[in-house]
């Protein structure tokens, strides 16, 4: 059942190809590795840093991947933004391999029924195969995550220790607590000794903060350590907070709930059946009580945990379906095993189309290069919700085209009007903010993004998804002769000014489209920003 998985992913990826700003420096950092190369003054984090450094080592092992089928793509003359699919299929490869590898160590220890469950359980679900192939620090660290569920359910705990240790010292610190809670698991069972533990751990971590403290220190050209500066950012400075905060429980009623979907009521049922996987789910359920202490909650911070919570669902849907010939009843909950997945692919299939409106940055550069010619000399300037919604380097496609993101420029002031096309930020062509363009600029296109949700009883299914006007396309009517872009000095990152965000308020940038939007449940919460600007 390999392939459902594969067949899954690439659906989340064709349907939603464009990423947003949270993924922006993975995603710039792998083009700038494909197609800079050595020219590190070029690379797109030297001139948007961002608050706290990434680490550059998972950017290069994708463009390794990647890199043959990208260099096959440009021989053959494919678009630039082709090279946008190809990077996140390389990723999405990089995450399925220990994730089928994982589904066959279930196997052998919970049996193929239970194994099969997982997968039709795991394809079911939204949230995990859409992060999936995203270059988010959470999916970069996801790899190594489920190699070292694998060793670990294996009893191989050299390599749960290795794999454990890349992932905390050179992607995600937090793993501290989940993979920490499952090897003291193995210490308190006496399935592994405490000068094992030492005598493998130690020189891993110091291995892994070697190579990511080298790696990065060139990349950077400062000496640094990136996860460090992130947890000194969040836990010492307490910064995360800044970013909008949820309740303390907001991870079980909210983000769990919305990733695992109907196979949630499954949970405490595997559990009460197969006692067995007992000792996968609490870890995942402590990891999470544990993170619910800091202020700013997303769900794909706990994205590690679903894998874990599925094995639980699984091993309760195969005990209903292995009784479904014991009676009428027993008929009754293997129907239901089925039925809850059938009520998960709705539901996937209903955030799927949302999501698709949720990139009108991606689509307005695309839509762009359709309406104007390679020869014509287009210079664009670019907008803050454009450049957070779906615009990249990927998408840049034309090397004579000039392609700016110059910020705190006024409407209608001299310097925008050097450029031949703008992509503005405006709820209607009505808009305030495109009153200065009424003489001077035409309004050629407009793009719609998701706004809500709204029932309708005379529509089959009664919910139907509206969008709005967000972004317009403006051409320059009387192009100066001789545009003077001396002012593009390019200085303020993008990352660092979204702390005030308005206008991509709108656009939830949040877990790539939250329930709480979906449902216009109150929260607290504001948009996620930047992963740059702010990560936990």
């Amino acid at each position: 059942m390999d392939w459902l998985l594969v067949l899954c992913s690439l659906v989340h990826l064709f349907m939603c190809p464009f990423t947003k700003v949270e993924e922006s420096f993975n995603l710039q950092a792998i083009h700038d590795i494909l197609y800079h190369q050595t020219d590190i003054q070029e690379y797109d984090h030297l001139e948007f840093p961002g608050v706290v450094p990434r680490t550059f080592l998972g950017p290069i092992v994708v463009s390794v991947i990647a890199a043959p089928f990208v260099a096959v793509s440009r021989v053959l003359g494919f678009p630039k933004d082709v090279s946008l699919y190809l990077v996140r299929f390389a990723l999405g490869a990089l995450v399925l391999w220990p994730l089928i590898k994982l589904q066959k160590r279930i196997k052998g220890t919970l049996g193929k029924g239970t194994s099969d469950w997982f997968v039709l359980i795991t394809v079911s679900q939204f949230h995990f195969l859409f992060y999936l192939s995203r270059p988010l620090p959470n999916t970069m660290a996801l790899p190594l995550v489920l190699f070292a569920y694998y060793y670990w359910l294996g009893q191989q705990h050299g390599k749960f220790i290795a794999c454990s240790a890349s992932a905390i010292l050179i992607f995600r610190g937090e793993l501290a607590i989940l993979l920490g809670l499952i090897l003291l698991g193995e210490l308190l069972a006496r399935r592994l000794s405490l000068s094992k533990t030492l005598f493998i751990a130690v020189p891993s971590g110091l291995l892994c903060l070697f190579l990511t403290v080298f790696v990065d220190s060139f990349f950077w050209q400062r000496l640094l350590w990136p996860e460090g500066e992130v947890l000194w950012y969040n836990v010492v400075l307490n910064k995360s907070g800044d970013w909008g905060t949820s309740p303390f429980l907001w991870y079980f009623y909210s983000a769990i709930p919305r990733a695992m979907g109907t196979s949630l009521a499954l949970l405490p049922m595997g559990m009460f059946f197969e006692r067995r996987v007992w000792p996968v789910v609490l870890p995942a359920l402590f990891f999470v009580l544990a993170y619910s202490f800091l202020p700013h909650k997303e769900l794909r911070f706990i994205i590690y945990v679903i894998p874990l919570l599925n094995i639980a669902a699984a091993a309760a849907c195969n005990r209903l379906w292995e009784n479904r010939t014991k009676g009428k009843w027993f008929a009754l909950l293997a129907l239901a095993a089925i039925g809850h997945l059938v009520a998960n692919l709705v539901l996937t299939s209903f955030l799927l189309v949302v999501s698709r409106a949720n990139y009108p940055g991606g689509e307005a550069l695309f839509l762009l290069h359709k309406m104007e010619s390679r020869e014509s000399n287009v210079t664009v300037h670019i907008d803050v919700l454009a450049a957070q919604t779906g615009i990249s380097r990927f998408g840049q496609l034309h090397n004579n085209w000039i392609y700016d993101k110059t910020e705190n420029l006024k409407p209608g002031s001299p310097e925008l009007r050097m450029f031949s096309h703008l992509i503005v930020e405006a709820k209607s062509k009505h808009a305030y903010n495109l009153r200065p363009y009424a003489e001077t600029h035409e309004i050629v296109a407009h793009i719609e993004g998701f706004s809500h949700i709204r029932s309708s009883y005379n529509h089959f299914p009664p919910i139907r998804i509206k969008t709005k006007p967000c972004l317009f396309i403006l051409k320059n009517k009387d192009l100066p002769k001789e545009p003077d872009f001396s002012f593009v000095l390019r200085k303020h990152p993008l990352e660092a000014a979204e702390e005030s965000l308005p206008p991509a308020a709108e656009f939830d940038n949040r877990n790539q489209l939250d329930a709480e939007v979906l449902l216009n449940e109150n929260s607290t919460d504001i948009p996620e920003l930047n992963e740059n600007s702010i990560d936990e």
